[in-house]
């Protein structure tokens, strides 16, 4: 078990629950509800931030790693995203987008980008091999709609998944 209600916190995470939210103190009650299964381990994680957990969320087919630090007060930073090393604290609507490695992507990401009026307040890459898996992760300024998300799968057809990390 975890001290200062950090499980309770990492499940209203998972839920989807903000951080004002009055079910926090009910999390494992709505987890049971909800059907979902879960399990706290201690684990040597690096050289972190000492308040930093790893999230394994495994449904269906697909599982998510994602390694981040509580900064206090309801901030995070995301270290890594399965297993491939990012910063990025999620304040701002942020894409997660899973793609080919390819010459241009990241050009043709931007255009669209600005020609819908979105502004770029971080971006990053990481591919695991030339031509291989990449993933680009963008902050955004302005709010993302969600049918943004299959504009961008139209007008590049080589993204695999678009994640949208949106704060409520």
């Amino acid at each position: 078990m975890m001290g200062s209600g950090t499980d309770l916190a990492l499940l209203a995470g998972v839920l989807g629950l903000s951080t004002m939210d009055d079910g926090i103190p009910n999390a494992k009650k709505i987890a049971e509800e909800n059907g979902l299964q879960y399990e706290f381990t201690k684990r040597v994680l690096g050289s972190y931030h000492p308040n930093t957990v790893l999230v394994e969320l495994t449904g269906g087919a697909r599982t998510v790693k994602v390694l981040a630090s509580s900064l206090g007060g309801g901030k995070v930073e995301v270290q890594e995203f399965d297993e491939y090393p990012f910063k990025f604290s999620g304040e701002r609507p942020t894409l997660v987008i899973r793609h080919s490695d390819q010459k241009g992507v990241i050009a043709e990401l931007s255009d669209i980008l600005y020609q819908k009026g979105l502004n770029i307040a971080r971006m990053a890459n990481e591919r695991s091999k030339t031509n291989g898996a990449a993933i680009t992760v963008c902050e955004i300024d302005n709010i993302i709609e969600d049918t943004f998300l299959s504009l961008l799968k139209r007008e590049i057809p080589i993204i695999d998944e678009i994640v949208l990390v949106q704060t409520k």
